[in-house]
């Protein structure tokens, strides 16, 4: 009785794992041991990536009904952050404190919302007072950035870096001087505040107050304009204390940073744009298609259509070959000896970022509290929105995850592939293909359909190199795949039937 169950409750599970046995003894009689093993370890590589990908859309897409097609840009603007952080951060240092700035502003809703409701305004001055603000808002914006050199700050990272002892600033710094830079931030945090103003709904006593967050928007506001402050004075020497720290540290900051932006870009794009669209999912196909062009071309226009290569930190860039794992963590060698077969050091260090994200998504998601709330808002909006949860933060936190995941993906593949526009939408067709296959909302499946795709890509570009066939046979492969999959079983490998 038990294996029936056992059988009935991990089928597929049970299936996969014999048919990867199968498929393991036949290719190490048919290719050879090295082959074999440099094969399937070029396959694991390419599927943590994809997997890195595909685990923000199986968020966004599978629990959310979002078709994010700005979710590969996403990918590509993490591995542009934290290039740029790596190789001369002061891009970063100088535009950091303008957006800090500008949220302290918007910081200030939860303060001003329970004083502006009490205005005494006709329904005419309630419409139109929020649109005064606004435009007001954006003109102060405007005026803050104005003249700011963006060009010349994202420039500092395309030159070559060599740190001088005597005089650090005088060859990576490009900052505006403080005299001149105050104005700027000061400006936008007025026009956060005006945009937090307008958003308090002033006048329109019928909105409902929550009295007891005035003292967490305090709170918050003080700490954000203790941030910001402390992000001014730093703008010239922070650069130049991040370059001056140990590589690997940088590289590991780096990460943090790429997976930051990820996180901070989802918050404003669901915010800003996807949250008026839910009831209409055509729309948000066709906003985030164009979000996506419109990162693009910002990119491009920053950092030129080129294509730049990221160095590997120094714990994967040391001369020589490591005999063993155990061996690279004293010699940190370029390479590892795999069972006979030299591979680079840094694409096991991505098969490992790609695991660890898998098990972090699913400690999330199953022993947390915030993923039974996600599992639940998905499952019966209307049950947890009773229970006094606010699934709208809710559905917020899992689109900035989902792209906080994307852009770590991005940030960890810069330095194995080029660091150029196009990066992302690759990977973003592999991604939804990678979701597919998997089944809607299944982690499992997710990382299972990317490790299939990374394998099925890897061995059809050796047969295909084995037997003169087109790259483009390689290519179709994983497409093969999920056609063959929906064939079988329509809902995915992990999906449930609706």
């Amino acid at each position: 009785m038990r294996l029936k169950e056992l059988w009935r409750d991990n089928r597929m599970l049970i299936i996969l794992t014999v048919m990867v046995i199968v498929l393991t003894i036949l290719g190490l009689t048919g290719m050879g041991t090295q082959s074999f093993v440099r094969t399937a370890l070029s396959g694991l590589t390419l599927g943590s990536l994809f997997f890195m990908v595909a685990a923000g859309l199986t968020l966004i897409f599978g629990l959310m009904d979002v078709l994010n097609f700005a979710h590969g840009s996403m990918f590509m603007l993490g591995a542009y952050m934290g290039w740029q952080f790596y190789t001369n951060p002061t891009f970063l240092f100088g535009i950091v404190p303008l957006i800090a700035a500008f949220i302290t502003g918007m910081s200030l809703l939860l303060v001003l919302q329970p004083l502006v409701v009490r205005w005494k305004l006709s329904e005419e001055r309630q419409k139109q007072l929020p649109r005064l603000l606004n435009v007001v808002a954006v003109v102060l914006s405007f005026i803050a950035v104005r003249g700011v050199d963006f060009l010349g700050l994202a420039d500092t990272a395309m030159v070559s870096i060599a740190v001088s002892a005597t005089d650090p600033l005088a060859e990576i710094s490009a900052q505006e001087p403080l005299g001149l830079f105050w104005f700027r931030p000061l400006l936008l945090m007025l026009a956060g505040g005006l945009i937090a103003l307008a958003s308090a709904r002033p006048g329109d006593k019928t909105h409902s107050v929550d009295k007891s967050a005035v003292r967490k928007g305090w709170i918050g506001f003080g700490l954000l304009l203790v941030l910001t402050i402390v992000l001014v004075l730093v703008r010239e020497s922070g650069p130049v204390a991040v370059l001056l720290m140990n590589g690997n540290l940088r590289f590991l900051l780096s990460l943090v940073v790429g997976t930051l932006s990820g996180f901070g870009l989802g918050v404003a794009v669901e915010r800003v744009l996807v949250r008026t669209l839910y009831v209409r999912p055509f729309f948000i196909v066709l906003m985030t298609l164009g979000l996506s062009f419109v990162i693009r071309e910002v990119v491009q226009l920053l950092w030129d259509p080129l294509a730049y290569q990221m160095s590997r930190p120094p714990a994967f860039s040391q001369p020589g070959k490591a005999p063993n794992l155990l061996a690279w963590f004293s010699g940190n060698n370029t390479t590892v000896d795999i069972m006979g077969v030299t591979f680079p050091s840094y694409r096991i260090f991505i098969i490992f970022l790609g695991v660890i994200m898998f098990i972090g998504l699913i400690l999330l998601m199953q022993r947390t509290r915030i993923g039974m709330i996600i599992r639940a808002g998905v499952q019966d909006r209307e049950m947890v929105e009773a229970l006094g949860i606010n699934v709208q933060r809710v559905f917020l936190l899992v689109f900035a995850l989902g792209t906080a995941m994307a852009a770590l993906g991005g940030i960890g593949a810069a330095p194995f592939i080029p660091v150029k526009p196009e990066m992302g939408d690759a990977f973003q067709m592999q991604g939804f293909i990678t979701v597919v296959i998997g089944g809607m909302g299944s982690y499992v499946g997710a990382f299972i359909g990317a490790l299939l795709l990374g394998m099925a890509r890897a061995f059809g570009d050796y047969f295909a190199l084995k037997l003169s066939l087109s790259p483009a046979v390689a290519e179709a492969s994983t497409v093969i795949i999920m056609v063959i999959v929906l064939l079988v079983k329509p809902s995915g490998l992990f999906g449930k039937k609706e």
